[in-house]
């Protein structure tokens, strides 16, 4: 008897099962709405019980005419009708967030218990067994299609509310919900195919819970992401004050000193440090991504403040392909002091080019030497920011970095600083 239920249940019992195992994973997770489908589980698996006993008891009141257990069938029937409603109801309270919604939500299934514990008293207001059978009751109403149309009806509203909310996959979940139950009632109601009901039911609760779990993991994702390049910027302004100061208190003291021996020097050093020290406050202010060429004159910039103050001599040779993109503030300057030695005068390469919807920025120094922790923190710092602001990628090699952004990422749109510039 019990290898005969499982046969009979084998798909149910599996997809209740693999759902009580997800769960017990996700089980340190907050996922919304899980004690209602430990309570899903519970009707389904008992419907199903009830489902074969019922099949069982027909089948003995059939073929057995000594044995009559109309008794027994009444009570299973019952609880049938009962609880089948449930199954519905728990879905939309677990879609439903307002706890008075939730209330009224109960007053049909209510009606519904009431009217078929009748039976339990001999009444034959909602059915009643006798020696041919499974009878009517006096109204020929079967409230319990009834309560599950109200429920499914309600669910359908839910769909489209989501759907007026712009909650797209909230709402095809739903809609795929009401369209099985639908179909699957209609097929039962025509003897088209039986047997189904709770295998539906028990289907429609997994793929709900996976879309809760995918949601969740979706959100969580979000946080991480969202606090991730909170510490980046936090990490960017703290790399920032601490190592440009000397090199702006030192550029402005080579700049005094060129004032007394070469004016012309000392009036393009101005420009070069007035172009730098503005991008610079302006990340301050606002760290949103900037043009390609902006970044490129950041960097120009710098390199000349550069020779001036360490008398280093570093020739940057261009060749760029493409340059309508856009990079996060101060990152190629980054990755350009990355590329320099520091000890001998050196060239370095910078191209640009598009491949496979991708953007390739790629720089290589002639000189290779040990990255202090500081500059490995930045270039980390610069990594992070490229990947949460234009969802890029940044590789070094030593003396070279290649950087990856999406071609349709960036929009044509100036920031405020370059549109004074």
């Amino acid at each position: 008897m019990i290898l005969e239920y499982f046969a009979t249940n084998f798909i149910t019992i599996m997809i209740m099962i693999a759902l009580v195992v997800i769960m017990l994973v996700n089980r340190k997770l907050k996922i919304p709405a899980t004690r209602w489908f430990f309570a899903l589980i519970s009707v389904v698996l008992i419907l199903s019980v009830l489902d074969y006993m019922n099949a069982f008891l027909a089948g003995d009141l059939l073929y057995k005419p000594d044995f009559n257990p109309i008794k027994a069938r009444t009570v299973v029937d019952t609880l049938s009708y009962i609880l089948r409603p449930f199954v519905i109801l728990i879905e939309l309270l677990v879609i439903l967030p307002e706890r008075k919604k939730r209330l009224l939500c109960m007053i049909p299934v209510l009606i519904n218990t009431v009217w078929y514990a009748t039976a339990l008293f001999g009444s034959k207001l909602a059915f009643f067994i006798d020696d041919k059978g499974w009878q009517s009751g006096i109204f020929a109403i079967q409230l319990v299609y009834v309560t599950q149309l109200v429920y499914l009806v309600l669910l359908a509203v839910c769909s489209v509310r989501y759907f007026g909310q712009k909650n797209l996959k909230m709402g095809m979940i739903i809609s795929i919900i009401v369209l099985a139950a639908l179909v699957t009632a209609f097929l039962e109601y025509r003897n088209i195919l039986t047997g189904y009901a709770t295998t539906v039911a028990a289907f429609c609760f997994f793929l709900y819970y996976i879309y809760l779990a995918s949601v969740y993991q979706q959100e969580m994702q979000d946080l991480f992401e969202q606090k991730d390049l909170h510490i980046a910027r936090q990490e960017l302004l703290l790399v920032r004050s601490r190592i440009h100061s000397d090199f702006i208190f030192e550029s402005l003291s080579i700049i005094r000193a060129l004032s007394k021996t070469d004016k012309k020097a000392a009036a393009a050093a101005i420009d070069s440090f007035s172009f730098y020290l503005r991008a610079h406050l302006n990340a301050i202010r606002d760290d949103s991504p900037i043009s390609f060429e902006w970044e490129l004159d950041c960097v120009k910039a710098y390199l000349a403040l550069l020779k001036i103050d360490k008398n280093e001599a570093v020739e940057l040779i261009c060749d760029l392909q493409f340059t309508d993109f856009k990079l996060p503030q101060l990152l190629l300057e980054t990755v350009a002091d990355y590329c320099i030695s520091h000890e001998t005068d050196e060239t370095i390469l910078l191209k640009t080019y598009v491949q496979d919807e991708q953007v390739f920025v790629c720089l290589k120094g002639n000189g290779e030497t040990a990255k202090s922790s500081g500059m490995k923190k930045e270039i980390q710092t610069a990594r992070n920011r490229l990947k949460m602001q234009c969802g890029g990628t940044l590789e070094t090699d030593g003396t070279g970095v290649v950087i990856t952004v999406p071609k349709n990422e960036f929009s044509d749109t100036p920031t405020d600083v370059e549109k004074v510039r």
